[in-house]
C-alpha cells in the first residue's frame, strides 16, 4: 500500500537495490528491473540504446544468476533464463540487455548480496512443501 492506495506491482519487493541501471526489486516469485534515471537516460540518448524499459522475470523460469565482470570498471548481474538475449561480447551493451542490471563501476558488494537472496529465493521456490521467505 502506498500512500495513493495500493501498491502498483502487488506486495512490496524482498529486496531492493538502486544502481546505475535503473532499480533491481526482488519479490516473491518474479524479479523486476526498472531502467530509470538519469545515467540510463543519456547512454539512452548518447548511443541509441534499444532496450526495455522494465523487465519482469518469473523466478520459476530463472536458470541461473551470473555476476559478469570486463577487464574495465564494468560489473553486472546477468539473469539466464529460456528465450533471454544471450551474451554479445560487447560489455556495456550487454550490461544493458533486457536481462542485465548494472549496480555502479566501484563497489559492488550490494551486487552481490542481491545475487545471494535471488539465488535464495529461487532455491525456496524449489523446494517442496517450503514457504517463500519474507525476510
Amino acid at each position: 500500500m502506498t500512500a495513493h492506495g495500493p501498491a502498483p506491482h502487488g506486495p512490496a519487493p524482498l529486496a531492493r537495490l538502486a544502481g546505475m541501471g535503473g532499480l533491481l526489486l526482488l519479490y516473491p516469485e518474479h524479479l523486476r528491473i526498472e531502467r530509470i534515471g538519469l545515467f540510463f537516460a543519456g547512454l539512452n540518448i548518447l548511443h541509441h540504446l534499444e532496450r526495455e524499459m522494465e523487465t519482469t522475470i518469473p523466478l520459476r523460469a530463472l536458470t541461473g544468476v551470473h555476476f559478469v565482470r570486463s577487464l574495465l570498471l564494468v560489473q553486472f548481474l546477468r539473469f539466464t533464463y529460456a528465450g533471454c538475449p544471450a551474451p554479445t561480447g560487447h560489455y556495456l551493451r550487454d550490461a544493458f540487455a533486457e536481462n542485465a542490471f548494472l549496480l555502479s563501476l566501484a563497489d559492488n558488494r550490494p551486487l552481490l548480496a542481491m545475487m545471494a537472496r535471488i539465488e535464495a529465493q529461487v532455491a525456496a521456490l524449489a523446494t517442496p512443501g517450503h514457504e517463500l521467505s519474507s525476510r
